[in-house]
């Protein structure tokens, strides 16, 4: 009985709707619905009242008193809906423009700032930043949805240019635990993202084999030595201005010295400087750009290089990018001086995203060392994977792993071979925040070099620790 009254009244939440007699009457259960009627009625459920009532009057025609009641709920305004709830159920529906109305009716109502925060962020999605910047603002100031609405006054600030804003307002947010992840990253992107960039970094470890000496120097006749380890210390630091944001001109320059604690004549520093523009859109990007390089070896005068760099990407599931670069070298000193040329290199890269800032990619190199003398000369090629994975709010994991084979143009006189080398290389490091803008940092890097010329073999471990300050401004 029950299933074929509820087929007759289905969808009867409207009480002006005409009421359909059930085939088999029912005065007793009529009597019962007209009570549950009743109770919704007092407890201001319109349409639950109405659907009692409609049941009740449908299983007893006689029952007159669930007809009056309809008719007075028909004859009834239909009461307002909440436009809060209202709001919410079109932002699920992420119908912004519908959602933006009904919290702004219903903060104009009420003032309510919950209200105002979730309109705020509709109109951030509606492309209208103008308009949520002072409703996240008013937002902000209620504890509960402080971090929240600074999340998005971060977002608001990104989308005007001004990342250094945006930066501060980012680590601020990351006070919240569910933010605190994507709210970190994205403060170290504004950072990076600023007009003007400045990085400093400050390192120590060590060289397990800074001579590069042969895993077996030993048994190989006319080399001598052992395998030198020795500690080290570095210093580097960069600026990049960017006058018109991140489309358009930029001028960058950094420098850097490593130093060895004992092996001196192996320090190594240098100094670049260059320009460039670059272009993005949707997705896509474009960069290109000249910088000047000067290093120097054990403090003397080693190189002096003018490179050419274009490059370009393309987000479509994957990011797909392509960097090509000339290299003109000039070695300073005469007994080096036959490994002057042209470099070319190229590089292919696609990376698959992962959880909150992380990726995997796959990169494929290939380089062109043209040196005046042939034994000089080479081709090198091989594929690299990296790795970057968001282990919490301030910690990061990297890794990278490489395979590449070098092939030189022309048999070595002194060696009586043509060499043939292989290199194997892994990187694991590790960062962890320590304030807005102070990050530590530590790695580990290992090399082993193999050769159809056993002097040059050899293997090196480099452990490193360092922190690094950047600032945007």
């Amino acid at each position: 009985m029950t299933g074929a009254i509820l087929a007759l009244i289905l969808g009867a939440a409207d009480p002006c709707a005409p009421v359909l007699p059930a085939a088999v009457p029912a005065p007793a259960e009529a009597a019962a619905y007209r009570a549950a009627g009743d109770e919704e009625r007092a407890a201001g459920d319109r349409e639950g009242a109405s659907f009692a009532y409609r049941a009740a009057a449908a299983l007893d025609p006689a029952d007159a008193a669930s007809r009056e009641r309809l008719r007075a709920l028909c004859l009834a305004p239909a009461p307002r809906a909440d436009p809060f709830e209202a709001g919410l159920r079109r932002m699920e529906a992420h119908d912004w423009r519908a959602a933006a109305e009904s919290f702004g009716e219903a903060r104009r109502a009420t003032g309510d700032r919950s209200a105002a925060l979730l309109e705020g962020i509709c109109r951030y999605n509606l492309g209208e930043e103008a308009e949520a910047a002072p409703l996240l603002r008013a937002a902000e100031a209620q504890p509960e949805h402080r971090d929240l609405a600074r999340f998005y006054l971060g977002l608001v600030a990104l989308r005007e240019g001004a990342a250094p804003r945006a930066a501060e307002l980012f680590a601020q947010a990351a006070a919240s635990p569910e933010l605190a992840s994507l709210a970190s990253d994205l403060s170290r992107l504004a950072r990076q993202d600023s007009g003007l960039v400045l990085t400093l970094l400050g390192e120590t470890g060590f060289d397990s084999n800074v001579t590069q000496a042969p895993r077996n120097a030993a048994a190989i006749p006319g080399v001598a030595g052992t395998t030198s380890g020795d500690g080290l210390y570095g210093f580097a630091g960069s600026a990049l201005y960017r006058p018109l944001g991140r489309d358009g001109p930029f001028l960058r320059a950094s420098g850097f010295a490593r130093q060895q604690l004992q092996l001196g004549s192996y320090d190594f520093a240098g100094l670049e400087a260059g320009a460039g523009w670059q272009a993005t859109r949707d997705g896509a990007g474009a960069q290109g750009g000249y910088d000047f390089l000067y290093r120097t070896f054990g403090g003397r005068p080693f190189l002096a290089a003018h490179r050419f760099s274009a490059g370009a990407w393309l987000t479509a599931g994957l990011t797909w990018s392509a960097r090509y670069a000339l290299q003109l070298e000039n070695y300073q000193s005469s007994n080096i001086s036959g490994f002057s040329g042209t470099v070319h290199s190229a590089e292919l890269r696609a990376a698959l995203p992962f959880g909150p800032g992380g990726w995997l990619a796959a990169v494929y190199g290939l380089t062109r060392d043209a040196a005046k003398l042939g034994i000089a000369s080479y081709t090198e090629q091989g594929p690299r994977l990296e790795l970057r994975s968001v282990l919490g709010p301030r910690l990061r994991l990297g890794a990278s792993a490489g395979l590449s084979f070098r092939s030189y143009d022309d048999l070595d006189p002194v060696l009586g071979v043509r060499r043939k080398d292989r290199y194997l290389t892994a990187t694991l490091t590790g960062e962890y925040d320590l304030a807005p803008g102070w990050t530590a940092r530590a790695s580990l890097q290992g090399f082993r070099a193999l050769s159809s010329s056993p002097a040059f073999e050899y293997d090196k471990l480099v452990p490193t620790v360092g922190v690094v300050w950047q600032k945007g401004l």
